[in-house]
């Protein structure tokens, strides 16, 4: 037996096995042969795609009829994994490919690529084991870095765009304790100080300018008629209600609540500037408390956009093993730490018991995790992030594109036909909801309690939003639990 490696033949015969081990020879034969075996799974396509002859996309469809493709899947529910009943692949991609393949009049033969293992990534095994196979039927994510390395993806099948999703907000009931100094809130410990000093400022200024007009000047004075000496205890009870009385004046002042006529013009001044000052202290804590009400007490969670996930400086639950979004995260949001998991189950307990304050996934993904999401506790907080669509995947190499080309010219029949919709409204289908009723939980205040007030009360009909699934009869539909959490 005769096998080539670097154009150089290799043959365990007699002279050979007399001088190296037999085992490491049959060992060394079995290895490449395994390898050529590996190697001969994906097919040269090159003969195929020159012989081929038609001038339309129907005929294209049509070029791998009678044919049997070789491709490989990852087992990532519920997009493409192993029905433990049947054993058979399932998932939106997988069930794609079978409608795909059913028009094309082709078969196909489905290898289980395995998971990324502990600081490995999904590309490392794309460009390895993933060049082996005709097509990768998981969707991967297009991105110019797998181009570079000589893959071709096909029409997107799915939204892969990144958004955070986190907790739903909640009315907030707090304590009697918090809501008690509830008007501290709007300003800080120095503004609060200023405030006290005018007051006092106030009243010694009046004293000292026009003590005659003063009631804590009556107060002064010693009330002994006979000239006698005055005791201790009434000279300090006296100069005590002089001071309260002083007080009092300049508290009554600073709050325009009585109705005082300087004599001086410097009072007068001085009056003018302090009643000017109070004005816009005034509409500056009524603002400020206004904005805490409704803002501070309306929502538990503070994260609604990206620039509101760095401000927190809180953990973010993303799936390392995923460069396009470990890559995201460093360009984007460097300073956040992140929370690793390991698939999608992980994300929403993970939020719950605060080991991160929002995960970045993909649409697609996201909105797979709400359709089975009964507590319905989750929402989206922010747009698309950015732009990324997942789609089958092939290495050029062989000219391994033509068999993706085919499979596209079926992709964009079933697209004008809606049958990719229509497969996708058979995983998840969302009830008809009011998708703009974006609605602020009732608040306590002072124990009055303020009804939910809805900003956009539009509804639409029920829609698929993401188009992306799992199969029917695996991911629970939301329009049963979804009564409860609607608002």
């Amino acid at each position: 037996m005769a096998l080539k490696v670097l154009n150089m033949p290799l043959t365990c015969s007699r002279t050979m096995l007399q001088c190296a081990p037999s085992r490491l020879c049959v060992l060394l034969v079995l290895a490449l042969s395994v390898r050529q075996a590996a190697s001969n799974t994906k097919r040269d396509w090159c003969q195929a795609q020159q012989s081929f002859n038609g001038t339309t996309s129907g005929e294209l469809a049509q070029a791998l009829k009678g044919q049997t493709l070789n491709v490989a899947a990852f087992e990532y529910p519920p997009f493409s994994f192993i029905n433990p009943k049947t054993g058979e692949w399932t998932g939106f991609d997988i069930e794609l490919f079978k409608m795909v393949a059913r028009q094309g009049e082709f078969e196909f033969n489905i290898t289980q690529l395995r998971l990324p293992s502990e600081n490995e990534t999904y590309n490392k095994i794309l460009y390895n084991e993933g060049r082996e196979y005709d097509m990768l039927v998981s969707w991967m994510d297009e991105t110019a870095a797998r181009k570079k390395h000589f893959f071709t993806f096909s029409l997107d099948i799915v939204d892969m765009s990144f958004m955070l999703v986190t907790t739903n907000p909640k009315p907030t009931d707090p304590p009697f304790k918090d809501y008690f100094f509830m008007f501290l809130k709007p300003f800080e410990r120095d503004v609060w100080l200023v405030l006290l000093f005018g007051v006092v400022f106030t009243g010694v200024f009046l004293y000292v300018l026009e003590p005659r007009l003063s009631d804590a000047a009556e107060d002064l004075k010693s009330s002994n008629e006979h000239g006698s000496p005055e005791s201790l205890p009434a000279a300090l009870k006296r100069h005590a209600f002089g001071v309260m009385d002083l007080f009092h004046q300049g508290w009554l002042l600073f709050t325009i609540q009585e109705n005082y006529t300087p004599k001086r013009w410097w009072t007068k001044l001085y009056l003018m500037s302090w009643t000017g000052v109070i004005i816009v202290m005034v509409a500056m804590y009524t603002s400020q408390l206004t904005y805490f009400l409704i803002i501070e007490l309306s929502s538990t969670t503070a994260i609604s956009s990206l620039e509101d996930l760095i401000s927190s400086g809180k953990a973010v639950c993303a799936m390392t093993n995923d460069e396009d979004v470990s890559g995201y995260l460093r360009r984007n949001a460097p300073s956040v730490p992140i929370y690793a998991i390991n698939n999608l189950g992980e994300a929403f307990p993970a939020i719950r018991n605060g080991s991160c304050v929002a995960a970045l996934l993909g649409k697609a993904e996201i909105e797979v995790e709400l359709s089975i999401n009964e507590a319905c506790d989750m929402r989206t907080v922010s747009g698309e992030l950015n732009s990324m669509s997942g789609a089958y995947s092939a290495d050029m190499h062989n000219c391994g594109e033509y068999p993706l080309r085919v499979v596209d010219a079926t992709l964009q029949q079933m697209r004008e036909t809606e049958e990719i919709e229509d497969l996708w409204s058979e995983y998840i289908t969302l009830p008809s909801v009011s998708l703009f009723n974006m609605t602020v939980p009732s608040v306590s205040l002072f124990n009055m309690t303020l009804p939910s007030v809805s900003l956009f009360n539009i509804t639409l009909p029920s829609v698929s939003l993401f188009r992306r699934g799992a199969p029917a009869g695996i991911v629970k539909h939301c329009s049963d639990i979804w009564a409860p959490c609607a608002p």
